[in-house]
């Protein structure tokens, strides 16, 4: 089954769910417009790697091969993957704020459109503080639609599939809301922590904010939705969380080395926001004190010019640091790979899955 053929069928959801939140929020007020823009805009790219897990999770549990035939825009698993991807572009939304990050997808990011808003209107205040309030409510509007989505796909699931499925959206919403806060406090926190102690909290944010909640959580709502069993639940952990690790630690590289035509983002923006990654935790545990002690600096500072972006580059290069996250990427794939070829999964369900998991290993943005 071509993925452009169940990408269609996410994206005609989206934009089905979108226009009726337009119909209804023009009932109150026509200023509105901009949150709903906004969201279908966000909503319109991405790679789908949520929806995707979800989806070929779901087909790999069914009894036979799945056909084009079998899925429509009402489909349970379509709808289910449709609020993965609707409470994604919320976590991105509130997480652009808080990281300060200006783009998303090479296009404004939501706070920096609320202010584009306000400046070009020519309302009074501050346009920072509006930019500030509308992606906050525009986050948070995404979020409750995600769960209304969410709930309208599993309206006609058995009894038992749909208290399954329940309870694992529900657990990746605390557990990626835990990882968000855990990686705001780090940003804050680190300088005043040993610096032995930064690789292990830096593993348990990207558990938390990102590994779980963009490849665990998805396959295990998919596999619940067919009906799948608890033992095979943790088998499909097994080979979600070391994949969703090495999906982080592609992205912290992508982050400080990545092209920012291929990555839609500025050049070392995780630095300029004070990331505490992984590849900075590893590169500050082998510095000399008075180097890292700079490296802190530097981190922690409101901005940082090219020339100082380009020291904290080559300082983890020559750590290296760099060198460690690949072999990190490389173990954590091999991990991943290795359940793989042991789930108990359909031959469709498995070859599909192993393709997304070498789009997630060898991705360049």
């Amino acid at each position: 089954m071509p993925q452009d053929f169940l990408l269609k069928l996410v994206q005609q959801r989206l934009d089905s769910f979108c226009d009726e939140k337009r119909r209804q929020l023009r009932e109150i007020s026509e200023d509105l417009d901009p949150i709903i823009d906004y969201t279908q805009s966000l909503l319109a790219g991405g790679k789908r790697f949520r929806a995707l897990f979800c989806f070929w999770s779901w087909a790999g549990y069914l009894p036979e091969d799945l056909t084009e035939d079998q899925l429509g825009i009402d489909s349970p698993i379509v709808g289910v993957s449709a609020a993965l991807e609707m409470f994604h572009a919320s976590a991105l939304v509130h997480d652009d704020l808080l990281d300060q990050s200006d783009t998303r997808r090479s296009q404004p990011a939501i706070h920096k459109r609320f202010e584009t808003l306000h400046s070009g209107k020519g309302y009074a205040g501050s346009a920072t503080r509006f930019g500030i309030a509308g992606s906050v409510l525009t986050g948070d509007l995404m979020l409750a639609w995600s769960s209304e989505l969410f709930g309208e796909a599993l309206r006609d699931v058995d009894p038992v599939s749909e208290a399954n499925c329940r309870t694992q959206f529900s657990q990746m919403r605390f557990e990626v809301m835990a990882g968000q806060y855990l990686d705001v406090l780090e940003e804050n926190a680190a300088p005043t922590r040993a610096r032995s102690e930064g690789v292990a909290i830096a593993n348990r944010v990207m558990l938390y904010k990102t590994a779980k909640y963009s490849l665990e959580a998805p396959l295990l709502i998919g596999a619940a939705l067919a009906g799948a069993e608890d033992s095979t639940l943790r088998s499909l952990s097994n080979f979600g969380i070391p994949l969703g690790l090495a999906f982080q630690l592609r992205d912290d590289v992508l982050g400080v080395f990545g092209d920012p035509e291929v990555t839609g983002k500025p050049a070392g923006d995780d630095l300029r926001e004070g990331k505490r990654t992984v590849l900075v935790a590893l590169t500050l545990e082998t510095l000399p004190a008075s180097v890292a002690k700079i490296f802190d600096e530097l981190l922690t500072s409101d901005e940082i010019d090219d020339d100082q972006l380009e020291f904290l580059r080559q300082t983890i290069a020559d750590s290296g640091a760099l060198a460690k996250t690949e072999r990190l990427i490389a173990e954590h794939s091999q991990r991943s790979i290795e359940a793989l070829a042991d789930l108990e999964i359909s031959d469709q369900g498995r070859k599909m899955l192993s393709y997304l998991a070498d789009k997630v290993i060898n991705r360049s943005h």
